[in-house]
């Protein structure tokens, strides 16, 4: 006899809402202590469960590492991509790209101020994702105000400033405040492009009569 569907949906939400409860300890741990310096007897005891249980629902490390980066990302602040793009000039949208990214550096901070993508290949894939998404958005932005072309040099610029390290640099170690970090970070971006020739205005054209 087939098992009744309530007992099997209730089964599958509550396996569900045991494996978010051990990636979110897992997630806490790798926060406070890194995930190299973390094992899975610590998650087991932090999530309140067996040992057994952790490896059956991660039996590998990319497998519960997956799960962490979900949970973390899943809380994280979501630029919004049509503000950035919807921006009416240059430096508006520069302000608006700027801005997404110090949230999601402030928020991501607990996990990559570890720097264990260093050591951890998954870790690393997920990092070269991310630079790859924000650099396309980039591009987008750059082919918007600038027009068609090769703006590879700038892209790629633009990509290193607004990533976690110079923003942790500036945020934690030299305790710059967010404010401050923004403006600065605009102003740099923008003198990366360069002087851009004004708007052309229109202008009423000249009488040519005595």
């Amino acid at each position: 006899m087939p098992p009744r569907p309530y007992n099997s949906e209730t089964r599958r939400r509550k396996q569900a809402e045991l494996r978010e409860r051990i990636a979110a300890a897992a997630a806490e741990l790798h926060a406070r202590q890194g995930a190299v310096a973390t094992s899975n007897a610590d998650i087991a005891r932090q999530s309140g469960v067996s040992l057994p249980t952790v490896y059956s629902h991660f039996p590998s490390q990319e497998a519960l590492l997956g799960a962490c980066t979900a949970h973390v990302a899943s809380r994280a602040p979501q630029p919004s991509v049509e503000r950035i793009l919807g921006a009416p000039d240059l430096r508006a949208a520069t302000e608006c790209l700027v801005d997404a990214a110090d949230a999601l550096n402030a928020h991501f901070a607990p996990w990559k101020a570890w720097r264990e993508d260093r050591v951890i290949p998954f870790l690393a894939r997920m990092n070269e994702a991310a630079r790859a998404q924000q650099t396309a958005l980039i591009t987008q932005l750059l082919e918007r105000h600038l027009g068609a072309g090769d703006h590879r040099e700038v892209a790629a610029a633009w990509e290193t400033l607004l990533s976690f390290d110079p923003w942790h640099r500036m945020v934690r170690e030299h305790g710059l405040p967010r404010p401050a970090v923004r403006r600065q970070l605009v102003q740099m971006l923008l003198a990366v492009v360069g002087p851009q020739p004004p708007a052309r205005s229109r202008s009423r054209p000249r009488s040519t009569k005595p």
